[in-house]
């Protein structure tokens, strides 16, 4: 008999840090299309939605709020903001506070269990070519655009220069390269 196959799901750390990080910019109408969407800013969040939800709502910020920019560079400053926004979660405020002080090498080290504050399947692995550039690997939902800026917004919270390329996206397998200066 063949085990059931997980579902992918996403936890309510992702929908604070993202509301968060928008602020102010979720206006009315945002706000009643997240609402459609089953994010509802104004009520208690589930224990969990189906991982798709997290692309449709990147997608209408991206639309309400970055709708003279292509659709993944809105993502990418929606995933900035995310980090702002995580940083006034519960679990983001004490996770931020660890991450300064073990800086950019460690910190993406813990890069799965980072992402599975957010999910239940996200995946990564990170090698070092040298002192300041790791090449992260991920396993999660295909939104390359929005973990970059993930990434980037982590450089910013470890007090860092940096940079973050999209190296390649084959499906939900991402490669990332990420560079800084050092501190």
């Amino acid at each position: 008999m063949a085990t059931p196959v997980e579902q992918r799901v996403i936890f309510p750390v992702q929908a604070e840090g993202l509301l968060r990080g928008l602020g102010a910019d979720v206006s009315p109408r945002l706000k009643a299309t997240l609402k459609a969407l089953d994010l509802d800013p104004d009520n208690e969040f589930p224990p969990a939605w189906p991982a798709e939800r997290l692309r449709a709502w990147l997608d209408a910020a991206s639309d309400d709020i970055y709708q003279d920019l292509p659709r993944e560079e809105a993502h990418r400053r929606i995933g900035r903001r995310f980090i702002d926004g995580w940083q006034r979660t519960l679990i983001g405020a004490a996770s931020a506070q660890f991450l300064k002080v073990i800086g950019p090498r460690r910190a993406l080290e813990r890069l799965t269990r980072a992402f599975r504050t957010g999910d239940n399947f996200s995946q990564s692995s990170v090698t070092f070519p040298g002192d300041t550039v790791a090449l992260v690997t991920l396993n999660t939902q295909s939104l390359p655009d929005y973990i970059a800026g993930i990434l980037d917004g982590g450089l910013a919270l470890l007090g860092v220069q940096g940079r973050v390329t999209i190296e390649r996206v084959a499906g939900d397998d991402m490669d990332f390269r990420v560079e800084w200066e050092k501190r």
